[in-house]
């Protein structure tokens, strides 16, 4: 040895009693390690997630055979938790080893070997500090093994900060990943400052990205120009009368400057320095909403006319019927085409398509039949009038719509003729519901097509 005892131990103190883990340090370290003890080279090995061990840094003072990482499971398993428990162990080739130990001195063709793990609150062992020799040699004095057992928690404790930050590193990096690829937008708000902790990139990408949320109001960044909380913002539905965290809450939001839909999941809970935090997670369910809508369209409207269709007629002849329930009339009329199935065997059943959206923009386009007219299957159109309309406004409406079918509706294939057939049924003396006022005009429309057409008859003249 080319130090003492105490200068080794001092010097060693001072080097490794930075806050921050240092490389060179850590190079330096192993230097001065190796020549005070005469070991051909030292090794550092940390352990990563899939449980290999890799060698961080070395020092040689001359050419050996290097392990780049193996697994940690290279190392018997009951000597794996005898390294744990020991500071450090001198193995011997020659002398009467365990097949452990011999395994490994083969690990590191060595002839001799000093080994101190760097191990968690739990013994499990992250990290290995090797020191190599090729000659055999003899196990020094007890002397000098405490000094080495001194230098060598020293060392470790070093190297466990590191290995500590570099899990901690790790496993925020992971859980950042995670909530960066959840396809869900996140951010963290302290519940009664609402000052932002956390975004995810996802969140903070359309408002300019990560630096635009950290430090500001939640309202500040979502709503500029906004001065206080938003009014819908839901954080008393998610404590208790002692203002603990209960439940999620949800609701369906759209964003105002682009449109996008989400469904936001609000919940209380204790941030990592105690305090109460408020989580808000959204996805986006844009084309959910598309698609929501598109179903109750395709529901709800003829997909040929894009009337709506009887469905919803029913539905809205029914809350009419109750918005007049105070007092008031209402019509419903019934239009049947009187010569549509000669349209369809004449030109086809395209022609007849044709002929029907022509129809549906002919009924739409009257002003009083504009919001009010449906298409109930077939052939057949429905409307519903209400409000302050008389009998002799019906009359006329339905002159009108007799003198346009006396002209001629034009179709790419060619020029039809055709007429209609009205029946009109009044609320509330044909019926006071949807179904009951369809049977009337339907029986009305009936008799006008049965006594040949082109016609219109009122529910009490039948």
């Amino acid at each position: 040895m080319v130090q003492s005892g105490d200068t080794l131990v001092l010097s060693l103190a001072e080097l490794l009693g930075g806050k921050q883990v240092d490389t060179g340090v850590i190079d330096r370290a192993l230097a001065e390690l190796c020549s005070a003890f005469d070991f051909d080279g030292g090794l550092i090995y940390e352990l990563d997630q899939y449980n290999h061990l890799h060698l961080k840094e070395r020092c040689l003072r001359k050419e050996l055979p290097l392990r780049g990482s193996f697994p940690i499971d290279a190392v018997d398993a009951a000597y794996r938790s005898y390294l744990a428990q020991e500071t450090f162990v001198w193995l011997e080739g020659g002398q009467k080893n365990s097949a452990a130990e011999n395994a490994l001195l083969e690990l590191f063709a060595a002839q001799s070997l000093v080994v101190a793990s760097v191990v968690d609150e739990t013994l499990q062992i992250y990290g290995l500090l090797v020191f190599v020799q090729q000659s055999a040699r003899p196990v020094p004095p007890a002397g000098t093994q405490q000094l080495l057992k001194t230098v060598l928690s020293m060392f470790g404790r070093y190297i466990g900060v590191r290995v500590y930050q570099n899990k901690l590193t790790f496993a925020k990096n992971s859980l950042e990943s995670i909530l960066d690829n959840t396809g869900i937008d996140i951010y963290v708000n302290d519940f009664h400052t609402h000052d932002i902790l956390y975004a995810n990139r996802s969140m903070a990408a359309p408002y300019g990205g990560i630096s635009q949320f950290l430090g500001r109001k939640c309202w500040e960044v979502l709503f500029p120009g906004q001065n206080g909380p938003c009014a819908f913002c839901p954080q008393q539905k998610l404590i208790d009368e002692n203002g603990e965290p209960t439940k999620i809450y949800s609701w369906d939001y759209q964003r105002p400057f682009d449109g996008s839909w989400f469904r936001v999941f609000s919940a209380a809970f204790r941030w990592v320095d105690g305090r109460l935090a408020h989580v808000v997670s959204s996805a986006d369910i844009t084309d959910n909403k598309r698609n929501e809508a598109l179903v109750e369209y395709l529901a709800n409207y003829d997909s040929l006319t894009n009337l709506p269709n009887r469905r919803m007629l029913v539905k809205e002849c029914e809350r009419r019927i109750d918005k007049t329930q105070e007092g008031g009339e209402g019509y419903l009329l019934f239009f049947d085409i009187d010569g549509f199935k000669k349209i369809n065997d004449t030109f086809g059943h395209e022609a007849g398509d044709e002929f029907l959206v022509q129809l549906g923009q002919f009924f739409s386009g009257i002003p009083l039949l504009h919001d009010a007219i449906y298409r109930n299957g077939g052939d057949e159109f429905i409307a519903i009038i209400d409000g302050d309309k008389t009998e002799a406004n019906i009359r006329n409406l339905a002159s009108f719509i007799h003198h346009r079918f006396a002209q001629p509706w034009r179709l790419k294939r060619g020029e039809v003729f055709c007429n209609v057939s009205i029946g009109v049924a009044r609320y509330p003396e044909d019926g006071r519901t949807a179904e009951e006022l369809l049977l009337k005009a339907d029986q009305a429309m009936y008799k006008v097509k049965k006594a040949g057409g082109k016609g219109v008859l009122f529910g009490y003249e039948l």
